[in-house]
């Protein structure tokens, strides 16, 4: 849980709200509460008592001190600007609210400090996962804390779900009632037990699927033994493929400290109320390991080129690309902002001339007149870029510059790199990295995100290429019109879309114009980061050779179905090889006028360190790439697996894959939690949950192929959907099924999706979960929207089973890597029979392990197969007096 700062408890700064044209000044005090779940704040005057006055600290996006980015301020204003604190919240980062408070105090400091506390306690509390109790408790906080108080009625929980009540029965709020004693009209103080017999109220416990899992543990008594409950935790709730020394099973002892913290330190035995409180924990619940999800300070002192990047297209986007396409679009300082602090480590400057020969630099969708879209100022953008960098990860910023200046122009934008970013931007190599491959070496040195922490590098052409002729996308692309490739539904459609354009519209679009060759003032500050530019006339795979064996580091830009083609013709070899020594970056097709992403799974899968997605489209390929980027400490930076990184290892993705042992995932959805938390017009009553598979597929052909998107492939993906049985209370139980994933043979590139949808199909909630990171057993499973914003308390209830896949001719191999030390002692075992066969071994402590073919031991919802080998063998003597006597029967 995290901590307050106590300059957000102590509420002793005084604001006022600022609203445009304000008339009178409302004086309130900004306060976190101690859990902490929001920033609330309570108005003197009790005629506004009946506003909003609270922000939950997970939709908040940024923290600014000083003057606002959204308005300009009056000339009467102007002397209070550095007074201003802005928090930025919404429910995505295309809609976003810009909350204004003033500070009446001289003391600007304690502003600040107050600021930096603000953003840093948000950007914790996004980051941590929490269990069911946090997000009921969160939903009851703007009741509890917005009086400064710490008690509520039990009106107030009557309030909070009241627009619910459809969905539960007079006997369940009879019961909520009587525990909160509504007949003694006094204050009630809800402590954690009280809010645990409310959820077990609400979610009909009784009869419900978790008293069902408790009854299983309890063996259908009324309470169970704390050694019942520790043994069904160590065999159930724990992942046996986890080294067990390094990650301790949790002990009787561990047990009875937490039910202590608890204050349940008087109970001798396990109650269902204790139970649902272990299961609704921060500590026990969750889906996801915290452990595994921080970041790994000693992983990140490899080269540059080693790690996935986090990275964004047309970052200057808030919408479509073009505006003659249906919906919204235009260019906005403000996604620079919210792509950085989303932690986007690459993101893209569209640079042109300014129309006025004498102003700055403009970024745009261009040409202008063509395409429609809004100019920016770069110098606007480079602020933008400098305020945000470093604020929510301290590793390298790469700032793609796409470069349509003329001379002139580029000196400008030389002068403004380095007036606003300064000791920042990086000028010049590294002392022990040269631009250059040493002689007779052959490889390029790159230096690691460690070394260049608090850097932002250029990528841009260095002078050494020659300018080049305008290159049509259609000379690396797949012809839309004649190609054979599979269009998914809504490809189809954006296709048509794009086809009713104008041919200038459609020229302007598929057109590459010629970048600009860099002036010597921009190659000067282009080091490790170099565009490299492919030769005219040669195949996609002599490129690639060539930037592979270049004696500089470079990245190679492609657009999706330029490695689409790759693939297809065999090329794959040479594209893993350029990303084991240089860097490439992925960008969506020019066709994709609706800003619309493609599947980043196949191009991690080559190794390619940029995988470059339009942010501001909520999608399941958006969702993916978060849920790739939300570990290590969503840094930006993910080190790639090892069979991506070493030079003498050949991966065939399509078809094998070496060090690598494949797994089983068996997921049973149980049941979905308080739904109806969310918007209550998406949410309908009968609700599908489908599970989804991201995984490498066993192989890939020209005969049985589909779009680079693979959004309908099962190749890469299983999807199942389920109709509920009954949806009562704020609970929704799902008919029993088990999906299996069988040989899931990349645990660490590997995902899990969960598509909650309504009756007319569409999804409102959803949770995309790293196979490697999630937790085994019975778990909650927190949704989230489809902005991926957490949507707790809803949650899902499941079980997982994650164990090692096994084919039976190697089942022996496996064993010995499954447990080693046990394998050895079982090897020992046998010798001491052969050097003393009369001997009575069955005393002999073999730390005997069991690894049976398809599934292992613990499996809850199978019963276990009978393992290829006995566990506990009979001595020799016995075994041979019982096959003398099978022969004399004979």
């Amino acid at each position: 849980m995290s901590k307050v700062p106590d300059v957000l408890k102590d509420a002793k700064l005084i604001f006022f709200k600022y609203e445009e044209n304000f008339t009178s000044r409302n004086s309130v005090r900004l306060q976190v509460d101690p859990t902490p779940y929001i920033l609330f704040w309570r108005y003197k005057d009790y005629k506004l008592a009946h506003e909003k006055n609270y922000i939950y600290l997970e939709r908040i996006y940024d923290v600014r001190v000083g003057k606002p980015t959204d308005f300009e301020l009056g000339a009467h204003e102007k002397g209070f600007e550095r007074n201003f604190l802005t928090i930025v919240s919404g429910t995505s980062i295309t809609n976003l609210k810009f909350t204004h408070f003033v500070c009446l105090e001289k003391d600007e400091k304690r502003l600040h400090e107050f600021g930096a506390s603000l953003f840093e306690t948000v950007q914790r509390v996004r980051k941590e996962e929490h269990g069911l109790l946090y997000h009921f408790r969160k939903k009851l906080a703007p009741k509890m804390y917005a009086a400064f108080t710490q008690r509520c009625l039990e009106e107030d929980i009557m309030r909070v779900y009241d627009k619910h009540k459809k969905n539960s029965t007079k006997t369940e709020w009879t019961a909520v009632g009587k525990l909160l004693s509504v007949n003694s009209r006094k204050n009630v103080e809800i402590d954690d037990q009280k809010l645990i017999r409310i959820i077990m109220i609400l979610s009909k416990f009784e009869g419900s699927r978790l008293e069902a899992i408790f009854r299983k543990i309890s063996e259908d008594e009324p309470v169970a033994t704390k050694l019942e409950f520790g043994e069904w935790l160590r065999k159930n709730q724990h992942d046996h493929r986890l080294n067990d020394a390094r990650f301790n099973q949790v002990s009787d002892r561990k047990i009875s400290s937490i039910l202590e913290a608890w204050q349940y330190s008087g109970d001798s035995a396990i109650t269902p109320q204790i139970f649902t409180h272990w299961m609704a924990s921060d500590e026990a619940g969750v889906a996801i390991s915290a452990q595994r999800m921080k970041l790994d300070v000693a992983s990140m002192r490899e080269p540059i080129n080693r790690y996935f990047i986090d990275s964004s297209h047309n970052t200057y986007c808030s919408g479509n690309q073009l505006v003659y396409a249906i919906g919204h679009c235009s260019a906005d300082v403000e996604m620079y902002r919210q792509a950085l602090l989303c932690g986007c480590r690459c993101v893209e400057l569209d640079v042109w001339d300014n129309k006025d020969k004498e102003g700055d630099p403009v970024i745009t969708h261009g040409p202008t007149a063509v395409m429609g879209m809004n100019e920016i100022g770069l110098k606007e953008v480079c602020e933008a870029i400098k305020e945000c960098a470093f604020k929510t990860t301290p590793y390298p910023l790469i700032l793609s510059i796409e470069n349509h200046l003329g001379r002139k122009q580029q000196e400008k934008m030389v002068q403004i790199f380095h007036h606003v970013f300064g000791d920042l931007l990086l000028t010049g190599p590294l002392p022990d990295y040269p631009l250059y491959a040493r002689e007779g070496s052959g490889d390029i040195k790159y230096p690691s995100p460690e070394l260049l922490k608090y850097k932002i590098l250029i990528k841009a052409k260095k002078k050494r290429f020659d300018k080049q002729e305008s290159r049509s996308r259609e000379d690396s692309s797949i012809d839309l019109q004649g190609s054979s490739i599979d269009l998914t539904e809504d490809e189809a459609i954006e296709n048509e879309r794009f086809n009713e354009l104008t041919e200038e519209q459609k020229a302007a679009q598929m057109l590459q114009l010629p970048e600009e060759s860099s002036c010597s003032e921009l190659s000067e500050i282009i080091n490790y980061m170099q565009a490299f530019e492919s030769s005219r006339g040669v195949s996609t795979a002599i490129n690639l050779e060539n930037a592979t064996i270049d004696t500089v580091p470079c990245i190679v830009s492609a657009d999706e179905n330029t490695v689409w083609n790759c693939l297809r013709g065999n090329s794959v070899e040479k594209i893993q090889n350029l990303n084991k020594s240089k860097i490439m970056r992925i960008y969506p097709k020019a066709s994709r006028i609706y800003s619309t992403n493609y599947n980043p799974m196949i191009h991690w899968l080559t190794g390619a360190q940029m995988v470059a997605l339009n942010i501001q489209t909520n999608c399941s390929n958006t969702q993916l790439n978060y849920a790739m980027f939300e570990r290590n400490g969503a840094c930006g930076y993910v080190r790639k697996p090892d069979w991506l990184r070493m030079r003498d290892v050949q991966l065939k993705p399509f078809l094998s894959i070496p060090f690598t042992i494949a797994y089983t995932v068996e997921v049973e959805i149980i049941a979905a939690y308080f739904l109806s938390a969310m918007d209550s017009d998406k949410y309908r009553r009968r609700s599908t949950v489908s599970v989804r598979l991201f995984d490498v597929p066993d192989q890939i052909s020209k005969e049985d192929i589909s779009s680079p998107s693979i959004s309908a492939s099962s190749k890469f993906e299983t999807s199942c959907r389920r109709r509920t049985r009954e949806e009562t209370s704020f609970v929704t139980n799902y008919e029993r099924h088990v999906y299996s994933f069988d040989k899931v043979m990349l645990n660490d590139l590997s995902f899990l999706q969960f598509n909650v949808h309504n009756e007319s199909g569409s999804v409102f909630a959803q949770r995309i979960l790293h196979i490697d990171t999630m937790n085994n057993g019975y778990r909650f499973i927190t949704l989230r929207t489809p902005s991926n914003q957490c949507a707790g308390p809803a949650c899902l209830l499941v079980r997982f089973d994650l164990f090692m896949h096994s084919d039976r001719k190697n089942l022996h191999d496996h064993k010995q890597m499954y447990n080693p030390h046990a394998f050895e002692k079982e090897s020992d075992k046998w010798e001491r029979r052969f050097s003393n066969p009369f001997a009575d071994l069955d005393g002999f402590d073999g730390n005997e392990f069991l690894l049976v073919e398809g599934t292992r031991r613990g499996s809850v919802e199978h019963a276990p197969t009978t393992p290829t080998t006995p566990t506990k063998p009979m001595s020799f003597g016995k075994e041979l007096l019982e096959k003398i006597s099978f022969w004399k029967k004979k």
